[in-house]
């Protein structure tokens, strides 16, 4: 796959044993030396820990880089491009998604049409935006992967489904943040695809107690993240970027943040209220519509992802049986 930033990114790259963080300018990859910009390694959760004062460092280096500079971007294999301590994941916070989740899942009996269970779909999501917060539930670190790693299908789940989602990367400590001044704390952005083992997620025997997070969702490989950290100076209106997913080649969901029922401010005061958030930090903001249980269909060994968002770049993960 051919990658380029425009203007200048993040990365973690492997050469061979060597994992380095490095700077993306166009496709060309600058490896951060130690103390170059940072006291000791430049790792990127030791750069987004000193982040006011290291992104402009990193924006000069990136100003003054030359074509030749670097190394070739496709020499190189990607690994997740963060590090972070915590991981926040926001669920049912896109209206397409809350609303295909309503019309699918109606009970045995309903006679409502589609279009009855969607207009009650959107007074009740109107509802919770006035009265209610966001859903979160927590990420584990361990669960992540590079944008072009292999995603391992464990034999004891059928239903396999896929999340395409805008990540936002916390750049400075942050606890009860006020609304208005969230997007302060923002670094920048990254690719999510969340894998969820859909039978695993509401097993009968823990349904009282609610979802088994761990089992469904965080399996090794579960979150392919990447391709780059992309800053958020670089980036724009994060609301306007376009994020698709397909299967072997055929586009499965289409959306922006602007559909987010919690937009980011909300999501960042929120999670921030509820804990202490660190740099590096990711904050997974929801998925739109398009899942695999309103497409009768599940992820096979053999099967292709490929999820974008427009700006931030894109990730291709082949779906293999998890060697047990």
């Amino acid at each position: 796959m051919h990658r380029h930033v425009d203007g200048w990114a993040l990365g973690r790259f492997q050469d061979g044993p060597d994992l380095f963080a490095a700077l993306v300018v166009g496709d060309r990859v600058i490896r951060l030396e130690p103390d170059a910009v940072v006291k000791g390694p430049a790792t990127i959760r030791a750069l987004l820990d000193d982040w006011a004062r290291v992104r402009p460092v990193l924006a000069g280096l990136a100003a003054a880089a030359g074509p030749e500079d670097g190394v070739p971007l496709g020499s190189l294999r990607l690994a997740a491009p963060v590090e972070p301590r915590q991981i926040f994941q926001a669920g049912a916070n896109y209206r397409s998604h809350v609303a295909e989740i309503t019309v699918s899942g109606r009970e045995p009996g309903d006679t409502r049409s589609d279009d009855e269970l969607r207009r009650v779909a959107e007074a009740i999501m109107d509802e919770r935006v006035r009265t209610g917060s966001p859903f979160f539930f927590s990420g584990l670190p361990s669960a992540m992967c590079g944008p072009d790693d292999d995603v391992l299908l464990p034999p004891e789940a059928a239903h396999v489904d896929w999340e395409a989602e805008l990540a936002v990367v916390i750049g400075a400590t942050a606890r009860r943040v006020p609304r208005e001044r969230a997007l302060e704390y923002v670094a920048g952005y990254t690719v999510c695809n969340d894998i969820s083992a859909r039978d695993l997620q509401f097993p009968a025997e823990h349904r009282p107690l609610g979802g088994d997070w761990i089992r469904a969702k965080n399996r090794p490989t579960f979150l392919p993240t990447g391709p780059f950290l992309v800053p958020a100076d670089q980036v724009g209106d994060h609301r306007d970027l376009e994020i698709t997913f397909e299967l072997n080649g055929e586009r499965l969901q289409q959306d922006t943040p602007r559909n987010m029922l919690f937009d980011l401010p909300t999501l960042i005061a929120a999670a921030s209220a509820a804990t202490t958030l660190f740099p590096g930090d990711l904050i997974l903001t929801g998925s739109p519509a398009g899942n695999g249980g309103v497409w009768r269909r599940w992820l096979q060994p053999g099967d292709v992802m490929v999820t974008a968002i427009a700006g931030l770049g894109t990730q291709r993960n082949p779906c293999v049986p998890e060697d047990v």
